[in-house]
């Protein structure tokens, strides 16, 4: 009798397996798929330096300069400019670029629309727009 004791344990441990096995299988089948996961919209994006400067319509290189400095500043989110970046600026707006960007940046500052910071950026002299400036552009070059 004892082999028909054994016997009698593993039918009982196999039936308690496979129920088990089919309560498992039937949470499974059962559940809802994890819900997918979707990648956040790209956050709005501003006008490009181009638009933006045929939005502001500068009559001359000085007033692009700074309408560049001012888009640096607001829309690339830029601390503080260099004449290389103003350089930079005019080609990605698709403006000729002048032949002394550094002195329509100096031309701002007389105007009290630029000023010189402390800290030089990339070992050149660094920029950033005074609120008179700031204004200037705001106001639509007027």
């Amino acid at each position: 009798m004892s082999d028909d004791n054994a016997f009698s344990r593993l039918e009982a441990l196999l039936k308690d397996h496979e129920e088990r096995i089919r309560s498992l299988e039937k949470r499974f089948v059962e559940a809802p798929p994890p819900p997918e996961e979707k990648p956040a919209p790209p956050a709005p994006k501003g006008p490009s330096v181009r638009q933006f400067m045929i939005d502001k319509s500068p009559t001359d290189d000085v007033q692009r300069a700074l309408v560049i400095g001012y888009y640096l500043e607001k829309h690339a989110e830029f601390k503080s400019f260099n004449a290389k970046d103003i350089e930079k600026g005019f080609v990605d707006a698709r403006e000729k670029v002048p032949g002394n960007v550094a002195d329509k940046i100096l031309k701002n500052v007389w105007k009290g629309h630029m000023m010189q910071v402390k800290d030089d950026k990339d070992s050149l002299k660094a920029y950033v727009l005074t609120n008179a400036g700031t204004k200037f552009v705001e106001s639509g070059i007027k």
